[in-house]
């Protein structure tokens, strides 16, 4: 697959089911790159039509600002798609407060539906048309690092979208039946697209998922699951645990390794701290190390 720059490392959130912690992860992950790399620079591109990260980042004051002066990435690809204006970086980038660091941000805008809408009943591949677009108003080389937010997986098309501008996907899954029988259907969806996506057949390749409000104590099972899984061991047969309930959710995680999805080596626990940010300043402590080792297994530091 041709990227839209060489030199900018693209990484994608999806997720197979809603309040997985996928745009928290997506955020953290920002705001670390920000703060480890204040010589790179970082953008954020919420394409979740709810615009939950935006209005994680933005007071109300300033999020209605954006939308009244159209800088919204909905307008611009309006404007690309049906009038085909020249449209600025600046028309639609704007600057973001994540934590203590400032990042680049583009916002979903009021109309995102409605153009996603446009994309796909217009002539062409979606995906061709999107990566095009956004080719022609933002400067991907002034960026090491683009994380894109997509809105959870009930509408596909916006998954099918960031997969024509991603490196790399990441799938947060929290330690229940329910997420990882989505998951697996959501991976086998992915593979029919790349397939039949021209140009696109290697992306499945750079597919990992990582395991998200998992619950702190350490007895639980699925704190024992999440831990045992990461480690390759096997439940002792002399655990209190359901052994039944553990059993499914091995098989569930197992299909999805065998399959080529790979395991980010460490989780999140269930924390209040991290439910804080942005609005904590910084990176909670418990959140720094699994961030961190997101990072390091995404090969972005």
């Amino acid at each position: 697959m041709k990227f839209l720059s060489s030199s900018t490392q693209n990484v994608s959130f999806i997720s197979a089911s809603g309040g997985t912690g996928k745009t928290k992860i997506s955020l953290m992950l920002a705001y670390y790159l920000r703060q480890m790399k204040q010589d790179k620079k970082v953008l954020f591109m919420d394409l979740d039509p709810t615009a939950g990260a935006s209005l994680s980042v933005f007071s109300e004051e300033e999020y209605e600002k954006h939308i009244n002066d159209k800088k919204t990435l909905s307008e611009a690809l309006d404007k690309y798609i049906t009038h085909r204006t020249s449209i600025r970086p600046e028309d639609v980038i704007v600057q973001a407060r994540i934590g203590n660091m400032f990042v680049d941000f583009i916002i979903p805008g009021e109309e995102l539906v409605e153009v996603v809408n446009k994309l796909w009943s217009g002539s062409g591949v979606a995906g061709t048309r999107f990566k095009k677009a956004l080719e022609s108003f933002i400067p991907f080389n002034k960026y090491s690092y683009v994380i894109i937010d997509n809105a959870p997986f009930f509408d596909p098309r916006y998954t099918a979208l960031s997969l024509h501008i991603s490196h790399k996907i990441v799938i947060p899954i929290r330690p229940s039946l329910v997420d990882l029988k989505r998951t697996i259907k959501l991976y086998s969806w992915l593979k029919d697209e790349t397939e039949a996506s021209e140009g696109s057949k290697n992306l499945i390749n750079y597919i990992y998922a990582v395991f998200n409000h998992v619950p702190p104590h350490p007895k639980q099972i699925e704190h024992v699951f999440v831990e045992n899984f990461l480690q390759g061991k096997t439940l002792n047969p002399s655990s209190s645990i359901s052994s039944k309930q553990y059993t499914y959710l091995l098989i569930r995680s197992q299909q999805l390794k065998n399959d080529g999805v790979k395991f980010i080596n460490t989780y999140m626990e269930v924390s209040a701290d991290v439910e804080r940010f942005p609005l904590s300043g910084k990176l909670p402590d418990k959140a720094e190390k699994f961030i961190e080792q997101v990072a390091y297994k995404l090969n972005l530091i």
